[in-house]
């Protein structure tokens, strides 16, 4: 059995523009189903998705039984309004508009909330994160108000403060979590959330051309390196690619991140087992 604990559906490994075209005016049925199929072929029985703005994840979850996969989605990304997440989510101004957005996840079956915390690496500029991030007493009410609904939270955080801050207001797993720092690894132990490093995501680029492959490199040493300190602690960490990102394929990625986390010695089962056990299918 394998746990793809952080993929994209709606992806396709080439393309974000023509994956979007693909569903913009409904869900492409038969594209979902094939995506499932190579899941299953690769072994894979546990998907957690990202979510879309195009209700594909939903959609999967209705469908992944066929497959033999358990499927939980947050259906949509939470974002706030012109910070990242616009490309998979729905957007919030202030508390009443979050709790809007909670509940209409809940009614279209999100099994757990996804946050985007902060931006996204910028690969041109070593350690740097793009865009604005949620302030921590920001997150902690956003965080509490989820959890009140009943929801855990899928936290997609990168850079050391945003990470620490993310870890403190009570996400259930962090995702991505570059740029993480000495004390992000003490966090994760001291507060027992799940780390999903989805270093696929990264390697898979390199080689490209798309970015400066030196940069790349540095972006996993510098992960590895409190990734390996978070484990020697007790961390639960856990296996996700972001299949469905540039040169992520579905099925493959999984494998990827399998051996990326194999290399570095790390044995994602009990991660695996929080993922499932607390991002539970509503």
């Amino acid at each position: 059995m394998k746990y793809e604990c952080h993929g994209h559906i709606i992806l396709d490994a080439k393309s974000y523009k023509a994956s979007m075209e693909r569903h913009k005016n409904g869900v492409n049925t038969a594209f979902v189903r094939n995506q499932l199929k190579i899941c299953a072929e690769h072994k894979i029985s546990f998907y957690r998705d990202g979510g879309d703005k195009y209700n594909v994840s939903a959609a999967a979850k209705t469908i992944a039984a066929e497959f033999g996969i358990d499927y939980r989605t947050p259906v949509f990304i939470i974002h706030r309004k012109g910070y990242y997440g616009s490309m998979f989510g729905r957007a919030y101004e202030n508390m009443k508009e979050y709790l809007g957005l909670i509940r209409e996840a809940k009614r279209l079956g999100a099994d757990f909330i996804k946050l985007a915390v902060s931006g996204i690496m910028d690969f041109a500029s070593e350690g740097k994160v793009t865009g604005q991030a949620i302030s921590y007493p920001e997150l902690k009410q956003v965080v509490y108000i989820a959890n009140e609904e009943g929801f855990s939270v899928m936290a997609h955080a990168n850079g050391a403060e945003n990470i620490k801050n993310a870890l403190c207001a009570g996400v259930s797993s962090i995702e991505h979590g570059f740029w993480p720092d000495k004390e992000t690894a003490e966090l994760f132990s001291q507060t027992q959330t799940a780390w999903v490093p989805t270093r696929s995501t990264v390697r898979n680029l390199i080689g490209t051309g798309l970015f400066d492959d030196g940069v790349l490199m540095n972006i996993l040493e510098k992960q590895k390196e409190h990734l390996l300190s978070a484990k020697k602690l007790g961390a639960k960490i856990a296996a996700g690619s972001d299949c469905g990102a540039v040169n992520v394929l579905q099925g493959e990625g999984t494998d990827d991140e399998y051996g990326e986390l194999s290399e570095l010695g790390i044995d994602p089962g009990e991660g695996n087992k929080f993922i499932s056990e607390t991002f539970k299918r509503r």
